[in-house]
């Protein structure tokens, strides 16, 4: 358990090209941060991501503060747009991982993610719908942040 996921920034072994262009120019536009939205509030808006392999969730964006937790292991590929520059990481997923991440309508972040792994990927992310801005933080389950 704990935040054991990795980044890597080098090629990778699968079959999961750049975003198009037609797809990355309405990314802003959708707001569907994972596969299934499960409840909505005033507060919160919570989703599951879930994932078979090979299956790969659309260009999104994040433009509030959220937090994900897996639920699932596994490991997926995304692209990410930088400004005008796209990355492409990979990032290995274990039960328990979180990640709380603060964004903004004026500083979102567009991304994409694709299981590239031989299970199912499943998270659950929460958006927290008109909180205060907060620096990114990892945490371990059971243990300092």
């Amino acid at each position: 358990m704990g935040n054991r996921h990795t980044t890597e920034t080098a090629a990778c072994d699968v079959a999961h090209d750049r975003p198009s262009d037609a797809e990355a120019s309405q990314a802003h536009l959708n707001r569907q941060v994972g596969t299934r939205l499960l409840f909505q509030n005033s507060a919160v808006r919570v989703w599951e991501v879930h994932l078979e392999p090979g299956a790969r969730a659309p260009l999104h964006c994040h433009a509030l503060n959220y937090f994900w937790t897996c639920t699932a292991s596994g490991t997926a590929l995304q692209w990410q747009r930088n400004g005008s520059e796209w990355r492409r990481q990979r990032r290995s997923y274990a039960v328990g991982d979180t990640q709380f991440f603060a964004y903004t309508e004026a500083s979102p972040v567009v991304h994409d993610l694709y299981n590239d792994g031989d299970t199912t990927l499943r998270f659950i992310t929460v958006e927290l719908l008109g909180t205060p801005q907060h620096t990114p933080t990892n945490i371990t389950p059971g243990g300092a942040s």
